[in-house]
């Protein structure tokens, strides 16, 4: 995938929430977040999202995603997933926000 679909994925996968009461999205890490009232919930890394959900650990055992590393750590409770993958990646995206969003 090239970086300017990456970057269309992303957006349309993200689109729905990005207007969403408390939804603010700011440059972390380097990369593109997405937070709920200051608590991120998703971001783009590379040709990947990255979502922070409760059942993260069991969608990287399924094999429909991977942890992702930042620095040295591997990040509990985030699965990154293609944006390619067709596999409801919008809808992934807004239950990382209702996760986060407490």
């Amino acid at each position: 995938m090239s970086p300017e679909s990456a970057f269309e994925a992303f957006e349309a996968a993200v689109a729905d929430v990005s207007g969403l009461p408390g939804v603010t999205r700011r440059t972390m890490f380097g990369r593109d977040t997405l937070l709920a009232r200051g608590h991120p919930f998703a971001f783009r890394d590379g040709d990947r999202i990255a979502l922070k959900l409760p059942d993260a650990i069991d969608l990287v055992a399924s094999g429909a995603g991977t942890a992702p590393v930042m620095g040295r750590r591997v990040m509990r409770q985030w699965v990154a997933v293609p944006l390619d993958d067709s596999s409801g990646v919008a809808e992934r995206v807004d239950a990382a926000r209702r996760f986060v969003d407490h």
